[in-house]
Parts: structure tokens; C-alpha cells; sequence
């Protein structure tokens, strides 16, 4: 009777435990998007007033639309937008691809982390941009980037956009790949001609939808990516051409 009763009570403690660390674990991952989105706004409105300030200087108007947040962190590369989507956020640089994983823009520990631009990429002189960002579970970062595996989103053309202290850099998808994390598609410079070009064919051969606006050797490329969990290792990646500047 009594080891009956000691079972009972084991159990209800084992039962009460997990209860406890589940119900942790889930505070802790609320408190973490919170924290994210806490940050995420306010660098949006830092963000916002950059634009509004020079739009309202009269005397610098070949600057509006420009964002330059170096102030707060001089890894900041540019900002990026895609349209119809809730990705809106800072891009940074360090010297390596594990830095920004889990930090924010201010070096402190974020679980979402911050996109950031391949380590080895020069922003402008780059033939392949690769930046990368976590697939949140809550839908921010770039999990939006999935939008990009339905056909309908694929083939609506939304511009993305990359702004620094120069102005805009405008970009169309031109091709999405769902991929291991090892298909090669993270090559941020290219030897020669012959080289850029089998890239280009490969990722647009490899393309979930066929592409009409293929890439030619002079046109400059982005590469997004992000986690995805279909199988393990998986990658979802958008390719996007710069569009023409008039």
C-alpha cells in the first residue's frame, strides 16, 4: 500500500515537473519574440525618422531615401524590405557568419538574432549578396520568405529593396529553391565569366517555377536565405536580379 502510494506521489511530481519546465520553456520563447519585436520596432522608428529627416531637408534632396544607422552600430550594411511581407529590418556585417546568429544590433543576446550579409560579400562590388536570417516561429525575420514557395506570391513580382547611405538598390525575384543547406548555392564571388554563368544556370534549372527574367552576366544578384523544415538541413532560398537603374 504504501509503495503504491509512493508511486502515486513519484508520479504527480514527474507530472508537475514537466508541466513546469514546458510551461518555462514557453514563457521563455514568448519573452524572447517580445523582446525581438520590442527591438525591431524601435529600430523601425530610428529608421523612419532617418528617411523623414532628410525628406525634409530641402537642401539634400538627392539623399531622400537613404538609411545609414552606423551610428548605432558601425557593422550596419543596409536596410532591407520586401514588399507584401513583414520582413522590414536592419542588415549588419561582421567578419564572420556566426556573430549576428543570436545577437541584435547592439551586440546583445537576441535569439532571433539580426539578418546579416555574407562575411565575405563587399556590398558594392559583390556579384552574389547573400543574406541570411532565422525562419521565426512566430512569422518575423525571414520566415515570411517562404511566401516566395507559392506560385501566385512568386509570379506578383514584389520589388525587394536594400537601402543604405548611398540610396536604393531594387531587386524582382527571379528564382526560389528549397535545398540542403550543403547545395552550393552560398558563393559570394565568382574567378570568371564561365563560372558566374553555370551558377545562374544551375539555380535557374533547379527553380521550383520556371523564371522569365534570368540574370545575365552583367546583372548583379541577392541571395536570400533561411531554415526551413520540410527535411533536415533545408534551406529555403530566393534569388533576386537588381533591376535596371534609368
Amino acid at each position: 500500500m504504501k509503495t503504491k502510494l509512493y508511486f502515486k506521489k513519484l508520479i504527480a511530481i514527474c507530472l508537475i515537473s514537466i508541466v513546469c519546465v514546458c510551461g518555462y520553456r514557453t514563457y521563455d520563447k514568448l519573452h524572447e519574440y517580445k523582446k525581438a519585436d520590442n527591438i525591431y520596432t524601435d529600430l523601425r522608428k530610428e529608421k523612419d525618422a532617418n528617411l523623414n529627416q532628410q525628406t525634409n531637408n530641402s537642401t539634400s534632396t538627392k539623399n531622400k531615401n537613404t538609411i545609414d544607422l552606423s551610428s548605432i552600430n558601425k557593422d550596419f550594411v543596409c536596410w532591407i524590405n520586401i514588399e507584401n511581407t513583414n520582413i522590414d529590418y536592419p542588415v549588419v556585417q561582421s567578419n564572420d557568419n556566426s556573430y549576428y546568429l543570436h545577437r541584435d544590433i547592439y551586440g546583445n543576446y537576441l535569439y532571433a538574432g539580426t539578418a546579416f550579409l555574407d562575411y565575405r560579400n563587399d556590398y558594392d562590388t559583390s556579384n552574389n549578396l547573400i543574406i541570411y536570417g532565422h525562419n521565426m516561429k512566430n512569422t518575423t525575420m525571414f520566415s515570411q520568405l517562404e511566401k516566395f514557395k507559392e506560385e501566385s506570391f512568386f509570379n506578383s513580382n514584389p520589388t525587394i529593396t536594400l537601402t543604405n547611405k548611398h540610396g536604393e538598390r531594387n531587386y524582382e525575384v527571379f528564382a526560389v529553391l528549397l535545398v540542403k543547406k550543403d547545395y552550393g548555392y552560398t558563393v559570394a564571388n565568382f574567378n570568371n565569366d564561365d563560372e558566374y554563368n553555370d551558377f545562374l544556370n544551375k539555380i535557374v534549372d533547379d527553380s521550383i517555377f520556371e523564371t522569365k527574367n534570368k540574370p545575365t552576366l552583367r546583372d548583379k544578384i541577392l541571395t536570400l536565405t533561411t531554415c526551413s523544415y520540410e527535411f533536415d538541413d533545408a534551406r529555403t532560398v530566393v534569388f533576386c536580379k537588381e533591376k535596371n537603374k534609368f
